[in-house]
């Protein structure tokens, strides 16, 4: 009886842990607008467009609108699945620090609706100058 208990307490934790997946995204920086502020730092606006995919099966077309000031990079992100559900997300990242930000789905439609995530991503590889990036992440519901 005791084995059967410990055995049932691993499988539930087991399911537990599938809420947890992982995401990769491709992206390209557009619309691109800088300025100075009064400390001589850039103030820079943009919007970014890319794709990405997560370990659930989930393919999203996705725009974010970004802003960066004084090292932190932030904004706000719609994504379309494959399903034609939305999905609501924030992004915030301190440049200065590196390349490990925080995304965060704040809700969304269908699917999406009423669930909350927050992942921990990477840019692995990222040129301003040609205007495109690639990102891995690991999200928590």
């Amino acid at each position: 009886m005791r084995l059967f208990i410990i055995s049932v307490f691993i499988l539930l934790l087991s399911g537990l842990a599938n809420a947890d997946y992982s995401v990769k995204s491709a992206y390209k920086f557009e619309n691109i607008d800088i300025i100075k502020n009064i400390d001589n730092s850039n103030i820079v606006n943009m919007t970014v467009n890319g794709v990405s995919e997560d370990s659930n099966g989930n393919k999203v077309i996705m725009k974010c609108l970004l802003s960066l000031r004084n090292n932190i990079a932030k904004g706000n992100c719609n994504g379309t699945d494959q399903d034609g559900d939305i999905e609501f997300t924030t992004v915030e990242r301190n440049v200065s620090k590196g390349n490990i930000g925080k995304m965060m789905r704040t809700g969304g439609t269908g699917k999406y609706a009423n669930k909350t995530s927050i992942c921990e991503y990477t840019v692995e590889i990222s040129d301003f100058k040609i205007g495109v990036g690639y990102l891995t992440g690991s999200c928590k519901e």
